[in-house]
């Protein structure tokens, strides 16, 4: 009996310590992953591997010294926790500069083109709208793109239509008067024009049509060539450097007196006006006319010719 007894004591305490080596052995203690360890950086399409203490991305990036933007994109988040082999994707945002509209930014993006970047920032393009670099380039850090607006629109506007001036010569008017016989009138006219717009600013403008609404009327006007002659002289006559008018200098006529001046060798007649006073006594000359009035008459290779000056009574 007793030794019955002593057996199954014996067996109670193996059992126990079975269970108590069974628990021990079983128990889940926490893993611990503070040591060092390798990991896998891809930044941006750049890969390298980094072995670190580190216990979040976080910190790794300030161990490493790599400098992520505000815009940049991270996988996993800066706050995970660091596992050996863990493989950490950065996705830079590219700063680009953008001039648009009047406005000129700073934009981030994760785009490849420029016509994309564009529609990202909320800048929407016309099929006549240009950009440098052209929409459909590649992005590169600091790209400066440029948009160039074009705008075109067809316009109809009305506009008048100049009357034009008929001179008619009449005898028995006196010369250089001028008489009305018939007003002029403006007409009317419809064009249709194609402007082109570049940044709000018209760079080209196109007729594309014309229409006749009102005929212009033509002005008609009387031209007295009735001369009336006053005293006359013969002498002779110079030319001096051309001022521009057909002008003359006399002692024998006043200054405002209109002179029709004839070469006696072969007939050829201008009308002058008397503007100075001239030639100079002693030199033989009657009259000193400008260089363009002496050439309708004479050579200016004449240098003096013998002329009639007749004043004109107006």
């Amino acid at each position: 009996m007793k030794k019955g007894i002593k057996v199954a004591i014996l067996l109670g305490l193996i059992l126990l310590g079975w269970k108590a080596g069974a628990f021990l052995f079983f128990k889940k203690e926490p893993l611990n992953f503070s040591g060092e360890k390798i990991l896998s950086i891809n930044d941006n399409g750049f890969q390298f591997l980094i072995s670190a203490k580190a216990g979040t991305v976080g910190e790794l990036f300030k161990q490493a010294n790599v400098e992520i933007g505000q815009e940049d994109v991270i996988f996993p988040l800066q706050d995970a926790k660091l596992m050996p082999g863990m493989k950490i994707v950065i996705t830079r945002a590219l700063p680009v500069a953008i001039e648009a509209d009047g406005r000129n930014w700073e934009h981030f993006t994760f785009k490849s083109t420029i016509e994309d970047v564009l529609r990202e920032a909320g800048v929407t393009l016309s099929h006549l709208d240009k950009t440098i670099p052209s929409k459909d380039s590649g992005v590169e850090k600091d790209v400066q793109i440029v948009v160039t607006r074009i705008n075109v629109e067809e316009v109809t506007k009305t506009e008048p239509i100049e009357f034009k001036t008929i001179e008619k010569e009449d005898k028995k008017l006196k010369w250089r008067k001028r008489e009305v016989e018939q007003a002029g009138k403006d007409g009317v006219k419809e064009v249709a024009y194609e402007i082109t717009y570049k940044n709000g600013k018209q760079i080209l403008k196109e007729k594309l049509s014309s229409k006749i609404i009102e005929e212009a009327t033509s002005e008609i006007v009387r031209v007295g060539t009735k001369i009336e002659v006053g005293k006359s002289k013969v002498g002779i006559a110079s030319w001096y450097v051309h001022t521009g008018t057909m002008a003359c200098a006399s002692r024998m006529f006043p200054r405002g007196t209109w002179l029709r001046v004839t070469n006696r060798e072969n007939g050829k007649q201008v009308f002058v006006q008397v503007n100075d006073y001239g030639p100079q006594r002693g030199t033989g000359k009657m009259i000193d006319l400008d260089s363009m009035a002496f050439k309708k008459i004479a050579s200016l290779g004449k240098g003096v010719i013998e002329v009639k000056a007749e004043e004109i009574l107006e």
